[in-house]
């Protein structure tokens, strides 16, 4: 009886390894999922953030204004950061729509929607010269040092919310 037992645990203990495994790999995979869909929303000195945005229906001659949320910024020691916000129709090419500064130039993590940091452009031209009626485009905040021209390594800006209305 003792051969079939130790075969038996062994066995057991072989499946219980392998479901052990497998719940830490979709643990990990499932964990690393934000991270990425956050990295798309972050400007870094390198790399423009990118969001994908709904365009409303067009009603006529409305304003539309892109709204445009910071929610974490971090910045080095020296500089004056801002960002420049350019509206992308999908396989056109893309079209400045406004800059912004960072003030007061301090880095910050919002916990509270009090403590973003809101922009808002009026895209009404862009629209029209990109041909945009309604679907979706790409919004993209590339950052800038207003100072020196360079953005410092280590300067990340992340994006919160990206909207475009109409009235």
């Amino acid at each position: 009886m003792k051969p079939v037992m130790i075969s038996f645990l062994q066995s057991r203990l072989l499946r219980l390894t392998i479901q052990a495994v497998a719940a830490f790999s979709i643990t990990a995979v499932a964990l690393s999922m934000p991270w990425r869909a956050e990295a798309q929303q972050t400007a870094t000195a390198t790399a423009p953030a990118r969001i994908s945005v709904t365009l409303p229906q067009a009603d006529g001659n409305g304003l539309a204004t892109l709204e445009v949320v910071v929610s974490a910024f971090r910045k080095p020691a020296a500089g004056n950061i801002g960002g420049v916000v350019r509206l992308r129709s999908p396989g056109g090419s893309a079209i400045e729509v406004g800059r912004f500064t960072i003030i007061p130039a301090q880095s910050f993590t919002a916990s509270t929607s009090g403590e973003e940091q809101r922009y808002r452009f009026d895209v009404t031209g862009a629209l029209k010269q990109l041909g945009a009626k309604a679907g979706s485009a790409e919004v993209e905040v590339a950052l800038i040092e207003r100072s020196s021209g360079t953005v410092p390594p280590g300067t990340e800006l992340q994006l919160g919310q990206v909207q475009i209305s109409r009235r």
